[in-house]
């Protein structure tokens, strides 16, 4: 073995999950490899060139904090940004980036190219290198052209190639997206290690020519005019955007100055009752009907000829126009993934308000791949059939760009704690979304590809965008994923909210005519009673920079001067106080349980008062905690309670 063929952890694969997964290890000191079949394709959008969204800029946030690179580079590479949810709550608002594909996969391969102890090479994984038969270890893998290399730690992030065939109506042939082959090599080396494969389905839209969209029949949407930010980078002011000159022609190319930074429109429309009739007329050609299609596609974001089937009540789908990037004369139809055969996808393209002369220049194509069961991982990602193998992303049967990246940033680290051992990075529902999915992942039965939803958080108030360096520098900072100057930024902006919060407690405004003077120049209530500024800035409609002027301007204010940022956050944390302290509670409360630690021998069957279908499950999954146990299928709060009792007799059982 040479220096060129030993690594510390090898990576197999460029997506979203591969370039967190790689970036994450190289940043904790790991000698990491990335190997993929096409370098050209590294951080590629093959569906919509956005992120973030509810429930998924939320895990944007929680990569940035783990030192991952997704926000950074969709805020340098941005077209439109927007705040999504606005009239709700700041526990499900989101922010979304539309950005320029080619821009964003050029900016993540300089950043991984440039990233220390990170190797890059084009290459094709053919098998795993397994030692061991009884406890089998992964400590290599079988490359085309390089041959065998070997690592501590290999994390497979495979997409949605894994024995995928591409399908359009009739026409079908093997790849994993459009112009990429698909892999049957890796797939078979897996089911030899007996690992759990599922069918999975996902798809895509036809893009159309710019050229040819009518916008004044569609509305408008421009982006937000305030500066809106998923990395802390951007934030920071210190992110230097990388741009082109728009297109000269196409919906596309007027540019509008909003929120500091320049923005196209995207456009919405609709589908229309002539075009769902011409696809009912045609569902007999549509693959996901007639059987040509085995696999599942994912609930949220159906085919348009799967809601048309399903809703057939509904008149009109919502349909959404948006740039491919800044040069490109392509427009992205959300709203439209479809297999249908090309000739209806021109029909019903031309039904569509707007785009009754649309020209498609690339037509909607539908994808099946292998997934594995990821209910056979550890909770840090690593396979428990077969020791220092990892997985992350869509190969684990997940739908978009972000929950890839927030399992490739896991899966990266611990493969990098398993090669140099450093402790594990273990994400809960009590600190993550990324936690939350992970949880959800490894403890329930998906039939159907999983994407990330806000409801998924049981406390979501806590794990808000604008706690995430918060709950996850400190232990980013521990395991080298952050450095000091970072660690420090953060740690000074989290006293500083503190602070603030304690200077307003410890501030009363009196009754009297010169505090009520003072409010009231701010447009807030004089107190009819003594009160702590605190309760004054948690009023329905102060704001806590108006609180603090009138608290300044009568010579009483003892805390910080603070920057826009700082405000925002303190002012979430103020105003929702009784509801963030309520969950934080709650959150305390179900910890014992959740983290009580099951032993890995347990006799289910020997466990008093367990129902036989609870005991079979828990015996097939072997949960490793009382949290994950009652999650499980079949599982319910009686089996619960009687697996606390026979644990509570055990020595072995404890907490963490």
């Amino acid at each position: 073995m040479t220096a060129q063929t030993t690594f510390d952890v090898v990576v197999v694969g460029s997506g979203h999950a591969g370039c967190e997964a790689a970036l994450a290890a190289a940043r904790m000191g790991c000698r990491t490899l990335m190997i993929a079949p096409n370098l050209d394709r590294v951080g590629y959008m093959p569906c919509n060139p956005s992120i973030g969204g509810p429930g998924k800029s939320q895990i944007v946030a929680e990569v940035d904090s783990l030192g991952g690179a997704m926000a950074m580079v969709a805020d340098a590479t941005a077209m439109q940004v927007r705040q999504l949810n606005m009239s709700k709550g700041p526990a499900v608002r989101a922010i979304r980036i539309q950005c320029d594909k080619s821009l964003y996969a050029m900016v993540m391969k300089e950043t991984l190219e440039t990233q220390p102890n990170l190797r890059l090479i084009q290459d094709e994984a053919v098998g795993l290198i397994i030692a061991g038969e009884d406890n089998p270890e992964v400590v290599g893998l079988k490359a085309r052209i390089s041959g065998d290399i070997h690592a501590a730690s290999v994390v497979i992030t495979a997409g949605t190639f894994l024995r995928a065939r591409m399908i359009a109506g009739e026409s079908q042939s093997a790849g994993g997206r459009a112009g990429d082959s698909g892999d049957t090599h890796l797939s078979a080396s897996l089911d030899g290690l007996a690992f759990r494969l599922r069918r999975f389905k996902t798809g895509t839209p036809p893009r159309i020519d710019a050229r040819s969209v009518d916008v004044s029949r569609t509305q408008p949407q421009p982006g937000d005019d305030t500066e809106l930010w998923l990395s802390r980078d951007g934030e920071s002011g210190s992110l230097a955007p990388v741009q082109l000159p728009p297109a000269a022609t196409g919906i596309f190319s007027t540019v509008e100055r909003l929120g500091g930074r320049d923005q196209v429109r995207c456009y919405q429309t609709s589908t229309s009752p002539e075009a769902h009739q011409i696809i009912r007329e045609n569902l007999h050609r549509a693959p996901m009907y007639n059987g040509s299609i085995e696999g599942t596609g994912p609930r949220y974001c159906p085919s348009i000829e799967d809601k048309v089937g399903r809703f057939a009540g509904k008149a009109s789908h919502p349909v959404f126009l948006e740039p491919e990037g800044w040069r490109s004369r392509e427009v992205y139809v959300q709203g439209l993934s479809t297999s249908l055969p090309p000739d209806i996808q021109d029909e019903v393209v031309r039904l569509v308000p707007g785009l009754e002369a649309a020209r498609i220049t690339r037509y909607g194509y539908a994808v099946e791949y292998d997934a594995l069961d990821p209910t056979e991982l550890r909770r840090t990602l690593e396979s428990q059939r077969v020791s220092g193998l990892f997985f992350a992303g869509q190969v684990n049967g997940t739908s978009g760009y972000e929950e890839a990246a927030g399992q490739g940033v896991v899966a990266g680290a611990n493969a990098a704690a398993r090669a140099i051992s450093l402790p594990e990075l273990v994400l809960t529902r009590q600190d993550s979304y990324i936690g939350v999915m992970i949880d959800d992942l490894i403890s329930k039965p998906f039939n159907e590809p999983y994407r990330m939803l806000s409801s998924r958080a049981e406390y979501r108030l806590l794990l808000r965008s604008d706690t995430a360096d918060s709950r996850l520098a400190p232990v980013a900072h521990r395991l080298g994923l952050i450095d000091d100057e970072r660690f420090q930024a953060v740690d000074q902006q989290t006293r500083t909210i503190e602070r603030t919060i304690a200077a307003l407690e410890s501030t009363w405004l009196g009754a009297n005519a010169r505090h009520g003077q003072a409010l009231e120049a701010e447009g807030l209530q004089a107190p009819a009673r003594s009160l702590t500024a605190l309760d004054v800035a948690r009023r329905p409609q102060a704001s806590l920079s108006g609180v603090i002027r009138a608290v300044q301007s009568v010579g009483l204010w003892k805390g910080p001067d603070l920057d826009d940022v700082p405000l925002a956050r303190t002012e979430i944390a103020v105003r929702y106080g009784a509801f963030i302290d309520k969950e934080h509670n709650e959150a305390l409360r179900h910890q014992a349980n959740e983290f009580r630690l099951i032993p890995g021998n347990i006799d289910y069957a020997a466990v008093t008062g367990l129902r036989v279908e609870a005991s079979q499950h828990l015996t097939a999954s072997r949960p490793p905690s009382v949290g994950h146990a009652a999650r499980t299928a079949g599982v319910t709060p009686s089996d619960i309670g009687a697996l606390l009792v026979y644990l509570a007799r055990l020595p072995a059982a404890s907490s963490t």
